[in-house]
């Protein structure tokens, strides 16, 4: 009777590794050898050097499923080939950060990059597509304006936004909702451009607008003339009455 228990802990264990060789067989399947880069938050200043590729999507979508399974062939078909192009896919779980810094409205999304240049290509549905993408329809499209590059100081800005009110919502003496970390998150930056505003006004002032010393140097030439000329009539009139 107490091998019963043991024997079912035995088999629920060789069920258990079972199901777990399969969906791992499912994943290598797909991905046989890897071939995609693996991209987030922490890694994505990789891409600002050299030719890369990026496939931007949630695995919860339709679209996306499909879009996976046409990436991760293009993946192993461009390392077959040696390209000098990496082609990757980033890590979309819980980070908006990567949302805002790439500038996602849709997924999925394919974005090139090449010497820290952006384009956003369209997505494309089979592996000749994407082939094409690679090859020479990227140089058919315009690079992303300098506001919504990833590297760029706005988006830069945004980012440490969006991290800041993370930090203030994770930390162990806030006790609220992440809106009212939001909120606290903006009414300290406006409190800093407040101070860092009267401080350059002060600069301002004391630089140019300093009071001005009455002039009291030399006389000029007119009227040193005048002061003259009339000291000549005062001299003369005194001779002409004494006369």
């Amino acid at each position: 009777m107490e091998i019963w228990p043991n024997t079912l802990c035995l088999a629920a264990l060789l069920v258990a590794c079972g199901v777990a060789g399969e969906l791992q067989h499912c994943v290598w399947s797909e991905n046989p050898r890897n071939e995609k880069f693996i991209l987030d938050e922490s890694s994505w200043e990789l891409t600002l050097e050299g030719e890369w590729m990026i496939g931007f999507c949630v695995p919860l979508i339709m679209a996306c499923i499909k879009f996976e399974r046409v990436w991760s062939k293009f993946a192993h078909e461009k390392q077959l080939e040696q390209s000098d192009m990496t082609v990757a896919s980033m890590k979309l779980e819980y980070s908006e950060t990567v949302i805002r810094r790439f500038s996602l409205h849709e997924l999925p999304t394919i974005l090139h990059v090449k010497n820290g240049v952006f384009r956003k290509l369209p997505t494309g549905q089979s592996i000749q597509e994407l082939h094409e993408l690679a090859s020479f329809k990227w140089q058919e499209i315009d690079p992303m304006p300098f506001w919504q590059h990833p590297n760029g100081l706005l988006i830069r800005a945004h980012v440490r936004y969006i991290q800041a009110i993370d930090q203030v919502y994770r930390a162990s003496w806030f006790n609220a909702d992440y809106e009212h970390a939001t909120w606290l998150v903006r009414i300290g930056l406006i409190l800093i451009m407040g101070i860092i505003l009267t401080i350059f006004c002060n600069i301002y002032n004391c630089l140019y607008d300093r009071p001005k010393p009455p002039k009291c140097g030399k006389k000029s030439k007119k009227q040193v003339e005048g002061h003259s000329v009339r000291k000549q009539k005062g001299s003369s009139s005194q001779k002409i009455a004494l006369g």
